[in-house]
């Protein structure tokens, strides 16, 4: 028996209308959206805590969809079911996730700046991936190809899962964890540059070993060799000329000067970060740290560019920005979260001599 006509003109209706409702809040979502006037003017009396509400409106939007998906699946096709567990959530759990984000940009003072990003992003993305569930469904009640957008339904339900569960994680991680999770994933960008700079210097030899000009193809254990050949060439060009001592001892000061950065990430992580408390009014040290963190393996990857380039003087230039870059993070973290001195104050200072 076919679903009800009138339920499903309905649902069609609001699944449109919520479609709208979101593309709208992509505005105020976007990276470069930073006014919170993009759709709430009034500021939040009283708020509560936003991470507290992303975790529990993340929960509801996950339980929300399951019901949908197996709705949307199971037949008959029942539109009515589906538009009452719709309604539900475009009226309650998805406007909750955007009152949060605009809480966390109210409430920078305490939230901080890559926090209320940070929240955004994964709002952002819940959002998206409703989007294209509910497209599906929309195709369903439509009738087309209901085998076809029952798989991608499943499919993409669990996709919303997954970006429920992010947020549910970043409640769990608050702005500590979060700040710990960022520094170390910089850390070890920091830690590849380092690594493939060090082969890149030390590469011509090792690829070069077992080579032999004197034989040639037909020679027994030698097939292939001339494919090789060819790769060796395209490494030497990609590698350090033996000739440039000068450069090669620049890439060997660049490594022992970045393996200090990297200390650097360890100890701010763990006699800082990890260590901060929310509410803090000292977010905003934080934040500044943290952003130094995040732009240094962008200037290592300037100063790697300019090694493989062979530019000598960009280099020296680049490593010279790269190791301000942290000294700026040493020097804002120098202090304890309440303005004293302690153990990884008086390390910077030694450290600072050391980097230089």
């Amino acid at each position: 028996m076919p679903p009800n006509a009138a339920d499903t003109k309905a649902l069609q209706i609001l699944i449109t209308a919520t479609l709208t409702q979101l593309a709208s809040s992509a505005v105020f979502l976007s990276p470069s959206s930073q006014s919170t006037t993009a759709l709430t003017t009034s500021p939040i009396a009283n708020p509560p805590n936003p991470l507290h509400v992303l975790r529990d409106a993340a929960l509801l939007v996950k339980a929300h969809t399951t019901k949908l998906s197996l709705l949307a699946i199971t037949a008959p096709f029942t539109p009515s079911a589906i538009t009452k567990v719709l309604r539900q959530l475009a009226a309650e759990s998805l406007p909750a996730m955007l009152s949060a984000v605009h809480i966390c940009r109210q409430e920078r003072t305490i939230w901080g700046t890559m926090m209320a990003t940070e929240a955004q992003s994964r709002v952002r993305r819940v959002y998206k991936e409703m989007e294209t569930l509910l497209q599906e469904i929309l195709a369903l009640s439509q009738g087309q190809g209901h085998s076809s957008q029952t798989r991608n339904s499943l499919s993409s339900t669990a996709v919303v899962w997954e970006t429920c569960d992010a947020l549910v994680a970043l409640s769990t991680l608050g702005i500590s964890g979060l700040a710990v999770q960022k520094a170390e994933q910089y850390r070890e960008t920091v830690q590849d540059a380092i690594e493939e700079l060090r082969e890149w210097a030390a590469g011509e030899d090792q690829e070069t070993e077992g080579h032999d000009a004197l034989l040639d193809d037909n020679d027994e254990g030698v097939e292939g060799d001339r494919d090789s050949l060819m790769e060796e060439i395209f490494h030497a060009a990609n590698s350090l000329p033996a000739d440039r001592v000068e450069l090669k001892e620049l890439v060997e000061e660049a490594g022992r000067r970045l393996k200090r950065v990297v200390l650097l990430y360890t100890a701010v992580v763990k006699r800082r970060l990890k260590i901060f408390e929310e509410g803090d009014a000292t977010v905003g040290r934080l934040d500044e740290a943290v952003e130094g963190l995040r732009r240094i393996p962008h200037l290592v990857d300037e100063l790697a560019a300019c090694f493989y380039d062979l530019d000598e003087e960009k280099a020296r230039a680049a490593l010279d920005k790269s190791v301000i870059e942290a000294v700026a993070v040493a020097t804002v973290m120098r202090e304890d979260w309440s303005g004293g001195s302690d153990e990884f104050t008086a390390w910077s200072m030694k450290w600072k001599d050391a980097v230089s």
